[in-house]
């Protein structure tokens, strides 16, 4: 008799590990003051994460020295570079300003494109 619903396949699909392993919790709470300071940053900065870059480099680094995570260079995360905080904020506030207007006037499919088909 056929099964309802569909067909079952007998293959699986594999199952991958995550990129960068597992990662521990903090069960002996090593590093709960920097978790606890990087939240209450990102609360009070409405979850403005450059904003709180000093705070999510110690959590980071205190994950690492506590191996807790891989030891990896925070550039990798990209928290090397010193960002201009006020020049980031303008580009995304400009950003979400072309977003709010394209919602304004509504989607028009190819409008973007101009009216070079026609």
């Amino acid at each position: 008799m056929a099964s309802m619903g569909g067909v079952a396949s007998s293959r699986k699909s594999p199952v991958l590990p995550p990129d960068k392993g597992s990662f521990p919790l903090d069960h002996f709470q090593e590093c709960k003051e920097h978790m606890t300071r990087y939240l209450k940053c990102m609360k009070q900065h409405g979850g403005d994460h450059a904003a709180c870059k000093e705070d999510t480099k110690k959590y980071l680094s205190c994950r690492m020295e506590n191996g807790l995570m891989t030891k990896e260079d925070l550039g990798k995360f990209g928290l090397d570079t010193d960002v201009d905080l006020q020049a980031s904020r303008a580009a995304q506030q400009a950003h979400m300003d072309r977003a709010n207007q394209r919602r304004q006037e509504g989607f028009v499919a190819g409008k973007a494109r101009g009216q070079e088909r026609l």
